[in-house]
C-alpha cells in the first residue's frame, strides 16, 4: 500500500510528444543560430555601418599632429546652425521667378494668405532612393511661411491635414521601382463651404503649390495617367484649383515644388499672376522660399533646363523607354538604348534649329520656336531690372576674358547672372566627317554680388581656348579646332544669346527672329587655320588622345544608322530604333559575354613582403607622397593576397582596414542631397535641396560651400567616403533621377560638380562622382546597352566627370550599372583607364554601383579589375570570391594596382584623422557583435536545457513504464 501511495505522489513524466517538441525546438534554435551567424559574418561590415559602430580604433603616439581635417565651428550647435542656413541659402539663390505680372511678388511681409494644394502640407523635400530626404527632420513649408511673418489660413490648412483633403496625396515609386506615380490633387467636390468661406479673411493672396518628384530605379511615366494627362502636365484637378484661387483672389502665386521640367502653358493664363520654381526643399529650404516670397531676398535663380510646351518634342523622346535585344540571353544583357539625338539635347536642339530657320537653312514650316519653347535654358526673372553694357572680349591667359557691365536700373537690390555662350563654325569639313555643332554652347557664367539700386558691377568670365575644341571621330580621330568664325555672346538665357549672335550677323525679326537681338553683346573671333595638334594630346598627362568608344557607336553594328544632324533635320529625325525590338548582329551578342582574361605580367607579384630598402611602411607615412612615387609600390607589396582580395572585393558602404599597411577602414554612404542613412541605417547628416536646385543658383561659390558643408558632416559622422555628387545629364525631361543631377547642360553640370568636389575634398571627403557613365535614365539601368557616337559621349556625357577630375580634383568615381555598347561600364577599359586615367590624369579609385547580390554577375570582378575598376560595392563577405585557379598573377597584379588607388585616395581623406606615422590601427569588436555572442550563449544554454529536460523526461517515462510493468507482474504473482 505504501508503494502505491508513493507512486501516486511522484510527478508524472511529460508526454512523449512534449519531449519530441523540445528536441525539435532545440534543433530549430541551433539551425536558426547557425544561419544567423553565417549572415552576421557575411554582412558584418554593413551591420556595423547600420548600427554606427566602429570595427577598429587608432592608438596614437603622443605629441603628434593627428587631426588633419577639422570643423570650422567651435560648437556642434554652431555647426548645425550653419548647415541649416546652407540649405536655406540654396533656395534663396536657386528659386527661379518665371512670371511676375504687375509685380505681384514680393508679397507684403504681414500678408494674410491662403495656401492651396495637398503639396502645401506634404511638399517635395527630395527624391526617392539614394538622394532621399528624411521628411521627419524637415521644416514645413507652412511653418516657414508663418515664421517669415505671413498669416496663413488655418481652416484651409486643417482641411488638407485633417479634413477631406487628407485623403489625397501625391505618390511615386520607391527606391526599388515599386509603387506608382500619381498626382492625386484634391478635387473641387471635396472643398466644404466652411473652407471656401475662409478665403475672404485670408485674401491678400492665394499661393498654389504644385508638386512633382522622381525616384531611383524608374523613370517618370511618359504615357497618360488615369487622369488623362501625363505626370509632367497639370491635370484637371490642379487646373480647377488654380481657377478656384483666381475666382476668389486678386493675386494668385503658383509655387512649382517640382524637380523635372513641366508643361506649363496653363501658367500663361491671366488666372496666374506669378510663378516661382522652387525645386525640392531639403530639410531647411522652406525658409529660403519664404524669404523670396516676402521680398527679404530677391530671386536670382535661373533654369538649368529648357521648359518646352510639349516635352516629347525633345528629340531624345523617340528613344526613351524599355527596348529589348530579341536574340540575347545574356543576364542583364537583353535591353538597349540609342542616343540617336547625338549632341542635340535640351537647348542645343531648340536653339540650333531656331537659328537654322532664321539663316534659311531650315524651312520655317518645319519648326516654330515660339510654339516649342516656353522658358529657355538659363531663364529667370528678378524683382528689379538690370541693364548690360560695355561688353568686351580680350585674349588672355590661353583664352578669352569676356567682360560686361551689369547695372541695376530697378528699384530694389538684387543679383544677376551673366551667361557666356560660344558659337563654333559649322564647316564643310564638319559635315563631311559627321561632326555636329550647336548654335550656342554655354562656356562660362558668373553671378554678381548683390547690386544696389542705381549701382553697377563689371563681371569678367574667363573662357579657355580649350572650349573651342570638338571631337573629330571619323577624320582625325582626336580633338581639333575648326577654322572659321567663333562668336562669344552674353545672354540672359540661351535664346537671348542666340539672338545677340544673329543680330551681329545682321539678322532681325524680318528674317524670322522672334525678337531683335543686341549686337553690342556679341563678338566675333576668327581662326584662319584648322588646328589638329594642340588638343590631340592630353593637357594633363601628355598622352595621345584617340578614339576609345567605337564599340559604343551604333554605326559599328549598323552602318545604315544615322544620328540626328542639323544638315538634314527632317531626314535624320530620330525614330525608335528597331521599333524597340532589336535583333542584334551576332558579333554584338557575342561581345556581351563577360571577359575574364587578364593581362600577362612580367613577374609574379610580390606580396606579404617588407621592402629591405624602405623598411616597414604605413599609409600615414605616405600622406604627402605623390601618386607615382615608387614608395607606394613598396607599401602595397606588404599586403597579403588575402588582404588584397578583401579590400577590393568587399567595399559596400565601408572599406576594409588593412593591418599590414595600417590603412584605416572607412564608412561610406549616400547620397547627393547629403550624407544619408536611408539605405543602410546609421546616422544622417543634413539633407539639402537636390542638385538641380544647386545648379539653378548659378553660383559656383555656393556650390563649393555646399561641398564644404558635406565635409562638415563627414568629419562629425566619421563618414569619409560620400557616394556623391552625381553628374549625369538631363537627357530627357522624364528622367526619374533628374533631381539628383544638375542640368541638361554638360558645362553647367561639370562646373557645379567640380566645385562641390573641391569643397568636399577640402574637408577630407572622398567624393565618388557618379554614375560613370551614360546612366542618364533609370529604365534598364542594370545592364542596359547604351549607344552613342564618340563626339556625343565625350562632349556631353563625359565632360562633367572630366571637369570634376581636372578642375575639382576628384579622387573617386562610381561606375554605372549599365553597359556602354556591349561592355559593362566598369569593364570598359577605354572608359576606366584610357580616358579617365591616361587622358584626364585621374588618381584614385573607381567603385562599382550596387554589387552585393549574385544577380549583378555581369559586373564581373576580373573584367572590372582588368579595365580599371578598383572596388566592389559589395556587402557580402563571400560574394565575388575567386578560386585559387582564378587568382592568377594578372588578377593579383590588378588587385595591387587597385589597392594602390584605394590607399592613395584614403591617404588624402579625413579617414586619416587620428593617425600619424607612429599610430597603430587596432581591430575592435563592435557592440552588436557582443550582443550576438550573448545571444548565441543564451540560445546555446536554452538549447541544451531543452535537450536535457526532454532527455530526462524520456528516461523517467521509460523508468515509469518499467516500474508499472514490474508492479503488475508482482500483483499477478501474489494472486
Amino acid at each position: 500500500m505504501s508503494n502505491a501511495r508513493e507512486n501516486k505522489k511522484a510527478k508524472k513524466p511529460l508526454p512523449l510528444v512534449a519531449s519530441i517538441a523540445m528536441y525539435v525546438i532545440a534543433i530549430a534554435l541551433a539551425v536558426a543560430t547557425a544561419i544567423g551567424n553565417v549572415y552576421a559574418i557575411k554582412y558584418s561590415d554593413l551591420i556595423s555601418v547600420y548600427f554606427n559602430q566602429p570595427t577598429s580604433k587608432v592608438v596614437s603616439a603622443s605629441n603628434e599632429t593627428t587631426e588633419h581635417f577639422v570643423s570650422d565651428y567651435a560648437t556642434e550647435e554652431d555647426r548645425q546652425k550653419a548647415l541649416a542656413e546652407m540649405g536655406s541659402d540654396i533656395l534663396r539663390e536657386g528659386a527661379t521667378l518665371l512670371k511676375n505680372d504687375n509685380d505681384v511678388l514680393p508679397l507684403d511681409k504681414k500678408a494674410k494668405i491662403s495656401v492651396f494644394g495637398q503639396d502645401s502640407v506634404d511638399p517635395v523635400f527630395g527624391g526617392g532612393g539614394a538622394g532621399s530626404i528624411d521628411a521627419s527632420k524637415a521644416s514645413s513649408l507652412l511653418g516657414a511661411l508663418k515664421d517669415a511673418g505671413f498669416d496663413v489660413n488655418p481652416t484651409l490648412t486643417d482641411f488638407y491635414e485633417k479634413g477631406a483633403g487628407k485623403d489625397y496625396r501625391r505618390t511615386s515609386t520607391d527606391a526599388y521601382g515599386k509603387g506608382e506615380f500619381a498626382v492625386n490633387e484634391v478635387p473641387q467636390s471635396a472643398y466644404t463651404d466652411e473652407v471656401k468661406q475662409s478665403f475672404s479673411e485670408y485674401n491678400d493672396a492665394a499661393v498654389v503649390v504644385i508638386g512633382r518628384t522622381g525616384s531611383e530605379s524608374q523613370d517618370l511615366p511618359t504615357t497618360k495617367l488615369k487622369t488623362g494627362y501625363t505626370y509632367l502636365q497639370l491635370d484637371d484637378d490642379e487646373r480647377a484649383m488654380i481657377k478656384m484661387a483666381a475666382d476668389n483672389f486678386d493675386k494668385v502665386v503658383v509655387l512649382l515644388n517640382t524637380q523635372n521640367p513641366m508643361e506649363l502653358a496653363d501658367l500663361e493664363s491671366k488666372d496666374v499672376d506669378s510663378a516661382l520654381w522652387i525645386g525640392s526643399l531639403g530639410q531647411t529650404g522652406a525658409a529660403g522660399v519664404a524669404d523670396v516670397l516676402n521680398g527679404t531676398v530677391n530671386p536670382s535663380g535661373h533654369l538649368p533646363d529648357t521648359y518646352a510646351y510639349d516635352l516629347t518634342s525633345a528629340p531624345s523622346s523617340a528613344n526613351f523607354g524599355s527596348y529589348s535585344i530579341t536574340n540575347s540571353e545574356e543576364g542583364f544583357g537583353t535591353s538597349y538604348m540609342v542616343y540617336a539625338e547625338g549632341i542635340y539635347v535640351g537647348y542645343r536642339y531648340y536653339e540650333t534649329r531656331y537659328e537654322d530657320v532664321v539663316l534659311g537653312n531650315e524651312n520655317k514650316s518645319n519648326y516654330d520656336y515660339t510654339s516649342q519653347v516656353e522658358y529657355p535654358f538659363g531663364y529667370g526673372l528678378s524683382y528689379t531690372d538690370f541693364k548690360w553694357s560695355d561688353f568686351s572680349v580680350k585674349e588672355a591667359d590661353g583664352g578669352y576674358d569676356v567682360s560686361v557691365k551689369v547695372s541695376n536700373v530697378g528699384k530694389v537690390s538684387g543679383k544677376d547672372v551673366v551667361q557666356i555662350y560660344m558659337q563654333s563654325p559649322y564647316t564643310d569639313y564638319d559635315k563631311e566627317n559627321g561632326i555636329e555643332k550647336a548654335s550656342v554652347e554655354l562656356v562660362g557664367y558668373a553671378k554678381t554680388d548683390t547690386i544696389k539700386s542705381g549701382a553697377d558691377e563689371t563681371v569678367t568670365v574667363h573662357v579657355d581656348k580649350e572650349s573651342m575644341k570638338v571631337y573629330d571621330t571619323k577624320g582625325k580621330g582626336t580633338y581639333i579646332v575648326d577654322a572659321g568664325d567663333y562668336y562669344f555672346a552674353a545672354g540672359a538665357d540661351s535664346h537671348d544669346a542666340v539672338n545677340n549672335i544673329l543680330a551681329t550677323k545682321g539678322k532681325t525679326t524680318a528674317d524670322g527672329m522672334d525678337a531683335d537681338g543686341n549686337a553690342s553683346l556679341a563678338s566675333k573671333q576668327t581662326l584662319h587655320t584648322q588646328d589638329n595638334l594642340t588638343y590631340a594630346r592630353s593637357a594633363e598627362t601628355g598622352e595621345s588622345i584617340t578614339n576609345q568608344f567605337d564599340d559604343v557607336d551604333l554605326t559599328t553594328y549598323d552602318s545604315s544608322f544615322k544620328y540626328l544632324s542639323r544638315s538634314d533635320w527632317i531626314g535624320t529625325w530620330p525614330s525608335t530604333y528597331a521599333n524597340g525590338r532589336w535583333e542584334a548582329p551576332q558579333e554584338f551578342v557575342d561581345a556581351l559575354d563577360i571577359d575574364t582574361s587578364s593581362s600577362d605580367v612580367d613577374k609574379t607579384p610580390t606580396t606579404d613582403t617588407e621592402n629591405v630598402s624602405y623598411g616597414k611602411l604605413n599609409v600615414s607615412m605616405l600622406m604627402d607622397t605623390e601618386y607615382n612615387d615608387e614608395t607606394w609600390t613598396a607599401l602595397i607589396e606588404q599586403m597579403s593576397v588575402e588582404e588584397l582580395d578583401e579590400l577590393v572585393r568587399v567595399g559596400g558602404y565601408s572599406t576594409k582596414a588593412v593591418k599590414s599597411t595600417q590603412l584605416p577602414g572607412t564608412t561610406d554612404k549616400d547620397g547627393p542631397a547629403g550624407i544619408s542613412s536611408t539605405l543602410v541605417g546609421g546616422e544622417s547628416g543634413m539633407g539639402y535641396p537636390g542638385e538641380v536646385v544647386i545648379a539653378a543658383t548659378w553660383n559656383a561659390d555656393l556650390a563649393e560651400s555646399f561641398g564644404k558643408a558635406i565635409g562638415e558632416d563627414s568629419i562629425a559622422l566619421k563618414v569619409a567616403v560620400w557616394y556623391g555628387p552625381a553628374c549625369n545629364i538631363h537627357r530627357n525631361p522624364y528622367g526619374g533621377r533628374a533631381f539628383e543631377y544638375f542640368s541638361e547642360d554638360s558645362f553647367l553640370s561639370g562646373q557645379m560638380c567640380a566645385k562641390v568636389v573641391a569643397g568636399a575634398s577640402s574637408k577630407g571627403v572622398i567624393a565618388t562622382v557618379k554614375h560613370f557613365a551614360l546612366n542618364d535614365q533609370e529604365t534598364n539601368r542594370m545592364g542596359g546597352a547604351m549607344f552613342a557616337n564618340e563626339q556625343t559621349v565625350r562632349q556631353l556625357y563625359l565632360k562633367p566627370f572630366e571637369m570634376s577630375v581636372r578642375e575639382g580634383g576628384a579622387t573617386a568615381m562610381m561606375a554605372s550599372m549599365n553597359r556602354i555598347g556591349s561592355r559593362w561600364a566598369g569593364g570598359h577599359k577605354g572608359l576606366m583607364s584610357n580616358t579617365l586615367r591616361s587622358e584626364w590624369g585621374f588618381n584614385g579609385f573607381v567603385v562599382t554601383d550596387q554589387a552585393s547580390y549574385a544577380v549583378f554577375s555581369y559586373e564581373d570582378m576580373r573584367e572590372g579589375l582588368e579595365a580599371g575598376t578598383d572596388l566592389w560595392l559589395n556587402t557580402d563577405a563571400q560574394l565575388w570570391k575567386l578560386g585559387n585557379k582564378d587568382m592568377t598573377d594578372g588578377v593579383i597584379a590588378n588587385m595591387q594596382r587597385s589597392a594602390h588607388n584605394i590607399s592613395y585616395a584614403i591617404s588624402r581623406s579625413n579617414a586619416m584623422n587620428g593617425l600619424s606615422a607612429n599610430s597603430k590601427i587596432v581591430k575592435v569588436t563592435p557592440l552588436w557583435r557582443w550582443g550576438v555572442y550573448a545571444l548565441d550563449g543564451a540560445v546555446t544554454i536554452g538549447m541544451f536545457a531543452l535537450i536535457g529536460i526532454a532527455t530526462v523526461q524520456i528516461v523517467r517515462r521509460r523508468k515509469a513504464t518499467v516500474t508499472v510493468s514490474e508492479t503488475a507482474e508482482k500483483n499477478e504473482t501474489v494472486e
